[in-house]
């Protein structure tokens, strides 16, 4: 059965999407656990990261465009089809919201919604070969779920309008390089590479979740100064100054 499902690894939570049978695609019933594998995750304050990861070594296909037929069968205008496809792209904008750390690890394909919700991981991990498709107007469909807001901000107009206008698919490897994925490693090392990451995070998680608050006030919307950027920061980096004296000192 299509699922979400949500393991803990010590201090690291891992999400795996599983519909094998259609490459991972989300159904509306796979968003509804994603959203609340996210709200599992917010709750439990013992979890300093979080991995992101297809079963069987592909990422996401996207939404599963074939129930859709049934889905919307009173038509796309409608308050029901409205309401599903909030809780499809909500879903991603709550996993973006996550008050933890978190990566996604990108192996096999990202299509789609599936790449909206790749990129609302704070950091990408991708296989050299990994492919990063857009593919909406392909399927015949607008854009959708802050689609050209997510791409741009990591990887530039110019990237945005290739993926989404133009329709064209880049490899991981070329994904790391022009800015949309921080690490590109060979297929069989995403996860492993994922995993290093997320312990190195997760071992302090309240450290981890104060970062992770500082890091979303900083790089949403508008670049803050470098002033109001300090300021932001003091605060809580005295405090964590401080906590890391009184571990020091109860040694």
């Amino acid at each position: 059965m299509p699922s979400v499902s949500v393991e803990r690894e010590g201090a690291v939570a891992w999400v795996t999407i599983s519909n094998p049978a259609i490459r991972n695609a989300l159904t509306n019933d796979m968003a509804k656990d994603f959203a609340a594998a996210c709200e599992e995750i917010e709750s439990d304050n013992r979890i300093g990261c979080v991995i992101l990861r297809g079963e069987g070594g592909t990422f996401c296909s996207g939404a599963d465009t074939a129930s859709w037929g049934e889905t919307y069968s009173g038509g796309t205008l409608t308050d029901e089809a409205y309401e599903l496809s909030d809780a499809m792209y909500g879903s991603f904008v709550r996993f973006g919201q996550l008050p933890v750390p978190t990566i996604a690890a990108v192996r096999g394909a990202a299509v789609g919604a599936g790449l909206n919700l790749a990129m609302a991981a704070d950091l990408r991990i991708v296989a050299e070969d990994a492919r990063i498709i857009a593919g909406f107007t392909a399927a015949g469909i607008h854009p959708g779920g802050g689609f050209f807001t997510l791409a741009r901000r990591l990887a530039g107009r110019e990237i945005a309008g290739a993926l989404g206008l133009f329709g064209m698919e880049i490899s991981g490897a070329r994904a790391h390089e022009v800015g949309f994925a921080a690490v590109c490693v060979e297929d069989d090392q995403v996860e492993p590479t994922a995993s290093r990451m997320a312990a190195t995070t997760a071992k302090d998680p309240l450290l981890a979740r104060r970062v992770k608050h500082s890091f979303q006030i900083e790089t949403s919307g508008q670049y803050l100064t470098w002033d109001a950027a300090l300021e932001v920061e003091r605060g809580v980096q005295m405090w964590s100054q401080e906590r890391r004296l009184r571990a020091q000192a109860e040694r």
